[in-house]
């Protein structure tokens, strides 16, 4: 057990004996996805964590149980203060490497974290050009007159508001409008009631999360990969999409069976990434 004087950290269930066994595919696998994850900073820290833990800690641990077993015999009163100052410096000295190992493993988890998921082999590696067609459903549609994309049908029908979007707000944001907007606001109540009569709960969620519940849904916080915005001075962060909030929900808690499954659906129209 750890001493309460030091705090233990949320760890990802990382398999990092596996990464040892299978380096050079997970190497390769880095390299094709263009991942800047540094495979070999990882091994090396785990490797440090495990000797801290292993050989470093238990040792302080094991000599502080015996000390401890010492006590409780009948012993001369300097005998005693003996032990008594030899069990506090070996606390104090166990508290000291627990607190390192703690700073160790949470640098191994950021480290570790940026290593992707293993690609399936059936992926092509390289660009659209490499995509591969693997089964197509129905086929496209013959019209008699030229088609419109929706950025023509959005702008002759006074849908769609891109230069005023452009100007208030830069490139690629756009304004609804019109039936544009009821079309929108309908399909979210159509889905929200289909999926009500399945059992599902609707939920609007908080836009802001704790970092640490961020990195529990698998998404990465910070570093220069994250893809999620912080606020400065304050260990929270804005939603990309409501399956965080979502996510964490029930966390830190058990649920009884007898209320399985949990069934919720959130929707969320602005996902910060």
């Amino acid at each position: 057990m750890i001493d309460e004087a030091v705090k233990a950290q949320w760890k990802a269930a990382i398999d990092f004996k596996w990464i040892r066994e299978n380096k050079e595919a997970v190497a390769l696998n880095i390299e094709k996805r263009n991942s800047n994850a540094n495979l070999e900073t990882v091994l090396q820290l785990y490797d440090k964590m495990t000797h801290l833990q292993k050989v470093e800690v238990e040792r302080l641990r094991g000599e502080r149980n015996v000390v401890a077993n010492k006590m409780k015999g009948k012993l001369e009163p300097a005998e005693r203060q003996r032990l008594i100052e030899e069990g506090k410096n070996l606390k104090e000295g166990l508290v000291t490497l627990e607190e390192d190992l703690l700073k160790l493993t949470d640098e191994l988890q950021q480290e570790a974290q940026c290593i992707p998921n293993m690609t399936h082999p059936d992926v092509p590696i390289g660009g659209e050009e490499s995509s591969v067609i693997r089964k197509m459903v129905g086929s496209p549609r013959k019209f008699s007159f030229p088609v419109k994309d929706h950025l023509q049908l959005g702008k002759e029908l006074d849908l769609l508001d891109f230069d005023a979007a452009a100007e208030v707000s830069g490139s690629k944001f756009y304004y609804l409008k019109n039936e544009a907007v009821m079309l929108e606001m309908g399909l979210i109540n159509w889905t929200l009631s289909e999926v009500m009569k399945k059992g599902f709960t609707p939920l609007t969620t908080p836009e802001i999360v704790r970092s640490s519940v961020v990195e529990k849904c698998g998404f990465q916080p910070r570093g220069a990969n994250t893809q999620v915005y912080s606020i400065e001075g304050s260990d929270q962060c804005l939603i990309g999409t409501a399956e965080i909030p979502v996510g964490g929900i029930h966390m830190d808690s058990i649920v009884a069976e007898s209320l399985l499954p949990l069934k919720y659906v959130a929707y969320w129209n602005t996902p910060m990434r």
